[in-house]
Order: structure tokens, then C-alpha cells, then sequence
């Protein structure tokens, strides 16, 4: 079989990137070309391995690995060949992209950070593949301390070293729930391979304990709110390419364990369930969109962003959820559909972005948007794909963000059907309400980073001095520019490959989504339907650009003036742009409960007190889950550490004596006195 030979072909490329720079490590610059070349090789295997598992079945193999609970089985069925797709997709963007990123690290590491790139996309394609429960284990913890690796490449640098510690120790707590989740399958099952774990029997009280464990332990990895606090320090802390690998494709190995326990191993669940995830899932995307708008460093700005997009896809996740609590096959698959086509949506508009953001850093020396400005003429094509990027985003008509987001409004817009009553109906009318809410948010909030950062006049010499990247970088990020135009425009195709993704589900019925006409987007379930020609508003936007177009011609009149824009006589200057925290405030100022911020006015001194002296505006911003959650914690477990440090004296008699009063304690306790 074709597939099977591709899936060697992955694992042979990535494990040859690996190895491949203990040979080229001498010369910096053929082992950045080398290896990223042989990870782009291995991505176009992972490619055309999922096109033929849709489209000639199933994969099913057993790897050459002797486990200690047996052997490591691999399956690609349609939901695992669609996330491989994924981490091709990205993979081979981000491999070209590295080509000229990494040149920044020629003098720090380098050929360790490509060696662990090729083995954090081995790791991620082996565990949406992977069938048995400790192979899966294994290799989940693989991509996490790979991970860990790759966030703290610049450990000199305080910051990268903490990011790193706080997000291992985050995907841990994760993992310790995951692991939980899976042995309590398997031990009713009695069998680690997954297809054993399918339709278990065990008590209700049983399956919502599994349930449980797994929206905790996915849900940490996918960064919902309040375990998202690892997510905004990692991102920025890693390298650019892989900031874009995490976003784009890691967070979503979460997102398919969800799917695969949901719609595998658990099966159709009580209501609240899916009401549970629908409540997280709005708030992570609120207040993701609402943390994001209020950075000024990009790269926390797109974490946060992430935060937002992860919330989104959990809505159609809870949302098929409930449909699937009252058998509405059809729906629940249109649910799930829009999620998955925003799960891969987000993976190639966000990876764009943190790509655009890595060419500014690179470029402009700083992540800071309070120190760019001015950037579109500088960075042409840089500025064309982050404005892409933004826009789907934003989930603008004709881009691929709108397609996905559309089909979410439309699952929560019938949740009704199943929800019922007037809680349903008001349920209902909240989350769609909360989730215009969150997309106005977003939209300010990409006006802001991309207006901000391209737009008005260069607000530092960093700035004035930028220029164009390589051309490898604007060949990837055209690459996945030219993915959110296609998708958006043409939606029928990524519906097509959802349908060979989710067909196997029994417990869903994704034919309800109607692909006849390669123009109009539909759905249909009895008096349930929905419609949309993403085609036709692309014609009504360009007919509007046209009419205008011609009415500017025909009776406009052009007065072409020469100068500098009029501001009172003075001279315009960066200083007179809009600063990102200037943006942000009334936003800042509404939401003052959720985001409390301190600001600082300081007055440099000066021996001459008219002149000479400078004001530098600062703002402080306290986030909600960090003070009212985690940092009461750290302080508990700070206080129980100082308190085991003093009874830790050193005394072997002070020891003896502990060991006297436990022995009468139990004593007393076995006697019952």
C-alpha cells in the first residue's frame, strides 16, 4: 500500500534530520539548509500520506518497537490523516521559512535547534498516529520535553528559562490527567490498544470521571482559561518558526485527543458535557481576544489571540457535543465540522502571522509594536501577509477564518434544537452574543497590531532602518497567504476532505453538509438550513470596488498637493501616532474589573526646569487568574516548603521521636480508644 511506504517516509526523514547534524555541524550554514531541507521532504511525505489515506482507506501497521505492554501499533484513519495533513502543511512552511530565520542563530546553537525541530515534528505525527495507550504516553511526553527544549533555545535570556519551567510544568499537570484518563480505560478494557477502548462499559459515574480527566488534561495542552497561563510566556520565548509550530500545530494534538475520546472511545454523553465545554470555551474566548488587544509585544499579543481561536473551536466541540446528547447526527457533524475546519483555519492563518511577527523581529530588532510604525514601506511583502493573516483573523468574507466561524454561529444558532426549552434558547443567544463580542474584539485587536505596526511614521531608528527579509521567508509566508485566499474562497474543497475525516464516526452524520455546487456553501436536516455563496459576496465586494472605482473616475476631481499632512503648523512625527496603549485604553477602561492595570507616570529629571524634561508613561497590567488563582497557591506551597524546612532539622533523635508519635497515633486510630 502506497500510504504505508509515505509512513515510513516520514519517520526515515525526520529520524535522518535528527542524526543528520552530528555530520554537518562544522559548517552552520549547510546544517541549517540540510536538515530544514530534509524536514520539508519529511512534511510532503506526511502530505500525500494523508491524500491516500483519504482517499484509499485506513493505515493500519505495527512499527518494528517493542513496548513493555506490547507492540507500537499505528493507525491513520481519517480524523488522524487529517491532523497529519495539518503538520505537513505547516511543517513545510515553517522548514522554507527556517531557511532564512534561523541565520539569526548561526552563533547560538543552531544545529540543536534544528535537530530538535526535525524530532518535535517526529513526535507530533507519531501521536495522532500512534494506537496504544503507552505508546501514546510515550511519545506525548517526547513532544512536550522537546518542546520545553526548543521555548528555552535562548536560556541565557531569564525570561525564555521561566517561560520554559512554567510551561513543562504546566503540560505535566496536564499529562498526569491524560494518563489518568486512559488507564481507567484500559483497565476496564483490558487491553492498551485503542481499538479495544472503543465502547468500554463502565458506570456512568465511571465515564464522567473519564471525562473529566480528559477536558483537564487535553484542555491544559490546548491552553483553555485558567490553564492557559503557560501559553502567553512560551510563545514569545521560542524561536518564531516553532512559536508558529506551537500555535499551529501543537495545541491542536489536544484538540484530536478530545475527538478521538469523544468520538471513539466515550461516545455519545450526557447534555453536560457539552455544556461544560461551551461554558469554558466562551470565556477562553473572550477574554483570549480581550487580553490580546491589550498587549503591545506581538508575540504575547498572537499567543493571547491563540488563547481566543482555542476557545472558538471548543465551541463547536461542546456544541457537537450537545447534538450528539439528543441523537442530532447531522447537526452534531456540522458542529464538528466547523471546529476541525478552524482546528487547520487557525493552524495556517496563525502560523502566518507569527512568521510575519518573526520577519519584524528579525528585521526591526524588537517585538515591542510601542518601537515599529512605518513598516509597510520598508517590509512590502511582509506587510501584504501579515494583512492576510489579520483578515482571516478577523474572519473577514472571502478569507478562510470567516468560512469556519460561520459554521460555528450556525451550530450555536440551532443549539436550541437540542438544547431545550428557554434555557436552550437563551443559552443560545449568550454564547452567540458573547462570541460577536469576542470577534469585535479580535477585530480592533488586529487593527491595532497590524495598523500599529505598519502604518503611520517608524517610532524608533530600529524602525527607519528595517528592510526586507529573505526571500525564503516571503516564499513561506506567501505560501500559507495564498492557503487562507483558497480556502476562504473555495470552501467545498477542506469541506470535502472534512467529510473523508469524519465519515468513519458512526455517532455523526456529516452528509448534511451539501457540496453539489462549487459556488454555495449549504446545509440541510429537515427544517433545519443554512446557506451561503462565499463566491458570490467575493463578486459583491469587487463590484463595489469596481462601481467606485468608476464613480471616482467619472465625477471625482483629483487636487494633487505636495507637502506634509496639515497638523496646526507643525511638522508631523511619530510621537503624534496612536501608541498601542493609547489604543487599548478605553477597552482597558470598560473591562477595568477583569483587567486591573497600574499606571505610572515618570518625570525624568532635569537641571532646567522649563525645558529638558521628559514624561514616560507606563502601564502596569495585573491579570485576574495569575492573582486571584495561581499566585495565592504558590504562596501556600511556598509557606508549606518553609514550614517542612524548619521541622527538617538534621536531628536523627528529633527523627526517632516523629516516628514515635505517628506509630501511637496509628496505634490509638487501629484500637479505636
Amino acid at each position: 500500500m502506497v500510504a504505508e511506504y509515505l509512513y515510513y517516509g516520514i519517520l526515515l526523514f525526520f529520524s535522518t534530520g535528527i542524526l543528520s547534524v552530528i555530520f554537518t555541524k562544522r559548517n552552520v550554514k549547510v546544517t541549517n539548509y540540510i536538515a530544514h531541507s530534509i524536514a520539508f521532504m519529511g512534511c510532503f511525505m506526511a502530505i500525500l500520506c494523508a491524500f491516500f489515506v483519504f482517499f484509499q482507506g485506513e493505515l493500519n501497521l505495527v512499527l518494528p518497537i517493542l513496548l513493555l505492554f506490547g507492540d507500537m501499533r499505528v493507525r491513520v484513519d481519517g480524523l488522524s490523516a487529517f491532523f497529519l495533513l495539518i503538520i505537513g502543511v505547516i511543517g513545510a512552511a515553517t522548514s522554507i521559512y527556517a531557511y532564512g530565520y534561523s541565520r539569526e542563530y548561526y552563533g547560538c546553537r543552531l544545529p540543536l535547534m534544528v535537530s530538535l525541530y526535525n524530532a518535535f515534528l517526529l513526535s507530533m505525527a507519531l501521536v495522532v498516529t500512534v494506537h496504544h495507550v503507552a505508546g501514546f504516553i510515550i511519545v506525548w511526553e517526547i513532544m512536550s520535553l522537546v518542546s520545553f527544549f526548543l521555548v528555552n533555545q535562548e536560556y541565557e535570556k531569564k525570561t525564555s528559562t521561566r517561560a520554559a519551567y512554567i510551561y513543562i510544568l504546566m503540560t505535566h499537570v496536564g499529562t498526569v490527567f491524560i494518563i489518568s484518563a486512559f488507564l481507567l480505560l484500559a483497565v476496564a478494557a483490558g487491553s492498551m490498544d485503542f481499538g479495544q477502548l472503543k465502547g468500554v462499559l463502565v458506570s456512568d459515574f465511571m465515564r464522567n470521571i473519564i471525562f473529566l480527566c480528559v477536558f483537564l488534561g487535553f484542555g491544559t495542552k490546548a491552553g483553555i482559561v485558567p490553564l492557559h497561563i503557560w501559553l502567553p510566556r512560551a510563545h514569545p520565548a521560542a524561536p518564531s518558526h516553532i512559536s508558529a509550530l506551537m500555535s499551529g500545530v501543537m495545541l491542536k494534538t489536544a484538540i484530536y485527543g478530545m475527538c478521538r475520546f469523544f468520538l471513539d472511545f466515550l461516545g455519545t454523553g450526557p447534555m453536560w458535557w457539552g455544556v461544560m465545554i461551551l461554558v469554558f470555551a466562551i470565556i477562553t474566548a473572550a477574554l483570549g481576544a480581550l487580553y490580546a488587544f491589550i498587549e503591545h509585544d506581538i508575540k504575547r499579543l498572537l499567543a493571547y489571540s491563540t488563547v481566543e481561536n482555542m476557545g472558538i473551536i471548543l465551541l463547536g466541540i461542546g456544541a457537537g457535543m450537545v447534538f450528539l446528547s439528543c441523537q442530532q447526527t447531522i447537526l452534531a457533524g456540522i458542529a464538528f465540522s466547523a471546529a476541525l475546519y478552524h482546528v487547520f483555519n487557525h493552524a495556517v492563518f496563525k502560523s502566518l502571522f507569527f512568521m510575519g511577527a518573526g520577519a519584524v523581529m528579525q528585521s526591526a530588532h524588537t517585538k515591542n509594536m510601542e518601537q515599529l510604525g512605518g513598516l509597510i514601506k520598508k517590509m512590502p511583502y511582509t506587510a501584504v501577509c501579515c494583512l492576510i493573516a489579520a483578515g482571516a483573523i478577523v474572519a473577514l468574507p472571502t478569507l478562510n477564518g470567516f468560512v469556519s466561524e460561520w459554521l460555528t454561529f450556525q451550530a450555536l444558532l440551532f443549539l436550541p434544537q437540542a438544547w431545550s426549552g428557554m434555557i436552550g434558547k437563551i443559552g443560545s443567544a449568550l454564547l452567540i452574543a458573547l462570541l460577536g463580542l469576542t470577534g469585535a474584539l479580535a477585530a480592533a485587536c488586529f487593527i491595532q497590531a497590524f495598523g500599529i505596526t505598519f502604518l503611520a511614521k517608524p517610532r524608533s531608528k530600529k524602525a527607519q532602518e528595517a528592510v526586507e527579509v529573505m526571500p525564503s521567508m516571503v516564499i513561506a509566508m506567501g505560501m500559507l497567504a495564498g492557503l487562507c485566499i483558497i480556502f476562504g474562497m473555495w470552501p467545498q474543497i477542506m469541506l470535502r476532505i472534512l467529510q473523508q475525516a469524519l465519515v468513519g464516526f458512526t455517532s455523526i452524520d456529516v452528509t448534511g453538509l451539501k457540496l453539489q455546487e462549487w459556488y454555495l456553501l449549504s446545509f440541510d436536516q429537515g427544517q433545519v438550513r443554512g446557506s451561503i455563496s462565499i463566491v458570490g459576496i467575493g463578486m459583491l465586494l469587487l463590484c463595489g470596488i469596481v462601481v467606485a472605482y468608476i464613480l471616482h473616475r467619472k465625477f471625482g476631481k483629483e487636487i494633487k498637493a505636495t507637502g506634509e499632512t496639515w497638523t496646526c503648523g507643525i511638522v508631523p512625527n511619530s510621537h503624534m501616532a496612536y501608541t498601542a496603549m493609547g489604543f487599548s485604553k478605553s477597552i482597558r477602561t470598560v473591562f477595568k474589573n477583569i483587567v486591573h492595570t497600574y499606571d505610572e507616570i515618570l518625570v525624568s529629571t532635569s537641571d532646567n526646569k522649563y525645558y529638558g524634561r521628559e514624561l514616560f508613561y507606563h502601564v502596569r497590567i495585573q491579570y485576574f487568574f495569575v492573582s486571584v488563582v495561581y499566585r495565592p497557591i504558590n504562596e501556600a506551597i511556598i509557606r508549606t516548603a518553609t514550614f517542612m524546612k524548619s521541622i527538617q532539622t538534621g536531628s536523627v533523635q528529633l527523627y526517632v521521636g516523629y516516628i514515635m508519635v505517628i506509630t501511637v497515633i496509628v496505634l490509638i486510630w487501629s484500637t479505636r480508644w
